[in-house]
């Protein structure tokens, strides 16, 4: 009868330096914290030169400022002919029909509950 080495179970196998999982040997990726161990997944790309950005649309402040010195840009957005009336939730906004004033409640008229003795 030969015995078999129970370490042998951990052949081929490395543990995730961040959780201490054990998995594959090899693996990119932890499969209990979803760590990545190697730079495999990353795209290698060149950086852009120095003093070098990208081109943008160059927006005049004064139209947006209160002078009448300027036209009103012509803006577009999406319309949209149908509403929607949201269904759902619990929220009740509505509020009580009582106004006094907090400083006009006295105090021993509330109910409230009470204190819970934290300690002996």
């Amino acid at each position: 009868m030969t015995a078999e080495d129970p370490l042998r179970t951990f052949h081929g196998k490395s543990s995730c330096p961040v959780c201490g999982c054990i998995e594959p040997k090899g693996s990119v990726r932890c499969a209990e914290c979803g760590t990545f161990h190697s730079g495999l997944h990353l795209e290698e790309r060149e950086a852009p030169p120095p003093g070098t950005s990208p081109e943008r649309e160059v927006i005049d402040p004064m139209v947006y400022s209160l002078s009448d010195n300027h036209a009103i840009p012509d803006e577009q957005f999406q319309e949209v002919e149908e509403i929607s009336s949201w269904q759902g939730g619990s929220t009740d906004f509505t509020m009580d029909d009582d106004d006094t004033p907090l400083s006009r409640i006295d105090p021993d008229e509330l109910d409230l509950p009470e204190p819970e003795v934290l300690s002996e």
